[in-house]
């Protein structure tokens, strides 16, 4: 018994870590086929073969093909919060346009390596049936408040700093966001995949349109 005791954990370590990564593979696939086909049309089978797994392996990750949406869509978002929250944990540089362009930076680089998943985004936002996928509907609310908090967070910062009037604080945060949405649904009808103008977005925001 004290001889296998030590090797236990490390058997349990190792299943968790194979089961990390089947969903991980699963979830790669996914994206792309929910992407490239749409929400109706990538199919539980055509997934898994994607992902090189048997079609209850599949199954024994994710029950539905709404869940496994969802489960998608809070890993993605659970990876770019994590990336705004270390820059945000850093201290402030002293001036507010260096700290906003930094914070847009680190978003339009998660976007740059996730193209996928901003496709993914435009797909759900015009083409979801909520009704069929009552737990990738739910995931969007949490998304949008979570950026909130954080952008909010950073505007605040800014008007402390005197960078920002007051008189719009309740609306700074949204007003970045909807930029940021404009950018992607561009980028999506266009077919651009890799270009986020965030120099141009922070000008913008910070100066507005006129030369």
């Amino acid at each position: 018994m004290n001889a296998r005791s030590p090797s236990e954990p490390k058997g349990q370590s190792l299943r968790s870590r194979l089961r990390e990564q089947t969903a991980a593979a699963i979830l790669d696939a996914a994206e792309e086929l929910f992407a490239e086909q749409g929400l109706a049309n990538a199919h539980m089978n055509d997934i898994s073969a994607k992902a090189g797994v048997a079609v209850g392996t599949l199954y024994n990750h994710f029950k539905d093909r709404d869940a496994l949406l969802a489960a998608l869509l809070e890993t993605r978002r659970g990876e770019l919060l994590a990336r705004m929250d270390v820059f945000l944990e850093q201290p402030s540089s002293g001036q507010f346009r260096s700290d906003l362009l930094g914070l847009v930076q680190q978003m339009g680089r998660f976007f740059e390596e996730h193209p996928r998943y901003h496709v993914l985004l435009h797909r759900l936002e015009w083409g979801l049936n909520q009704g069929a996928y009552p737990e990738t509907a739910a995931c969007a609310p949490a998304m949008k408040r979570e950026l909130y908090v954080r952008i909010d967070k950073l505007m605040k910062r800014g008007i402390k700093q005197k960078a920002l009037r007051p008189a719009l604080a309740d609306y700074y945060a949204y007003l970045l966001m909807g930029m940021l949405r404009s950018i992607r649904l561009y980028n999506v009808d266009h077919d651009v995949a890799d270009f986020w103008p965030v120099d141009e977005v922070v000008r913008l925001f910070m100066e507005g349109a006129g030369t």
